[in-house]
């Protein structure tokens, strides 16, 4: 386990460090700046000095997002592209070379200080994870107060490591085999012995194997829009979390138990024999029929006299007078 452990903590903190992305995106702006207007060259010298030159001495000028189509101009897109960039006088990459020279200087892009940068199992949390890049900086920028901070100043970032399997235990895919068995890999396929899965209670497991992580970059140099940034997208983080709170007690309210089941025969003689032991009704009045009856009490009443002592007696002729 501690081999995998060992790849989640150099992916968190070398690999996909917040400085080592930023320069990365540095990288990504320079050549995407450059592309159109720069051109990689591929002389065709020929292979002998004394010979003739071949007809086709200009050879092949390829942009850097095409240079993979050619193997010449492949092997030319090494790290000294940004070196001939800078050697270049045209107009239109000045943008290119500023940013060069940025990044030279170690002044790259800013990391905004986020009040919750790991996506937990919060419902809110879930919905920032979901939630496109583009549509996450359109919801900073409605919040902003200042026009000069625009959709290109914004990176954002949606940074996933694991261990290997994602969300899952890779030692559960493996199958080990003890030191005492290896000599026995050299027998006959029939009598190989058979590698077998540890149990989890002999090793030492991380408490996540997956991390998901939203962060957030300023491509300006400006601490104006810097900070302003950074309000914004706390702004936006406190209106995501109320939304989510109010739907879910909205969710709650609409979902309130009611019992409107039917009453059936059994419960209907219950109730009535309930109310009967407390407040025998009338005759004349059913338990059933009206709703204004105490519900019973729980502890059990003594009777003053017999049960049906309150119920009044009729006789069942009525006397014919004469």
């Amino acid at each position: 386990m501690s081999f995998f452990e060992k790849r989640f903590e150099e992916h968190q903190r070398l690999y996909t460090h917040s400085k080592t992305q930023a320069g990365g995106y540095m990288i990504c702006d320079i050549l995407l700046l450059a592309d159109p207007f720069f051109r990689i060259h591929t002389n065709n010298d020929g292979k002998d000095m004394f010979s003739p030159p071949p007809v086709d001495v200009a050879g092949i000028r390829l942009p850097i997002s095409r240079a993979m189509v050619h193997a010449d101009t492949y092997l030319e897109l090494t790290d000294s592209v940004l070196d001939k960039i800078m050697n270049t006088d045209t107009a239109e990459l000045r943008p290119a070379r500023i940013l060069i020279k940025r990044f030279r200087s170690h002044c790259i892009y800013k990391r905004i200080r986020a009040p919750k940068g790991v996506i937990g199992d919060e419902p809110w949390e879930q919905k920032l994870w979901n939630m496109e890049e583009a549509e996450i900086v359109n919801e900073i920028l409605k919040l902003s107060e200042m026009d000069t901070l625009k959709e290109h100043d914004i990176i954002i970032e949606k940074r996933n490591i694991h261990h290997g399997m994602k969300d899952k235990n890779p030692v559960n895919f493996m199958r080990f085999l003890p030191k005492r068995l290896q000599r026995q890999l050299h027998n006959f396929p029939e009598n190989l012995p058979t590698a077998k899965q540890i149990p989890q209670t002999s090793y030492r497991k991380p408490d996540i194997f997956e991390q998901k992580t939203v962060r957030v970059y300023c491509r300006s140099v400006d601490n104006a829009k810097l900070k302003q940034l950074a309000k914004c997208y706390e702004e936006f983080i406190g209106k995501l979390q109320g939304q989510e709170s109010e739907k879910e007690q909205k969710y709650a309210a609409e979902f309130e138990y009611i019992d409107d089941r039917p009453q059936t025969p059994t419960s209907r003689s219950n109730r009535v024999f309930a109310v009967s032991q407390t407040t025998p009704p009338s005759v004349s009045r059913s338990p059933n029929k009206y709703g204004d009856v105490s519900p019973p009490s729980s502890k059990r009443q003594k009777q003053s006299g017999p049960l049906f002592a309150q119920v009044v007696k009729e006789p069942l002729f009525a006397q014919v007078t004469k």
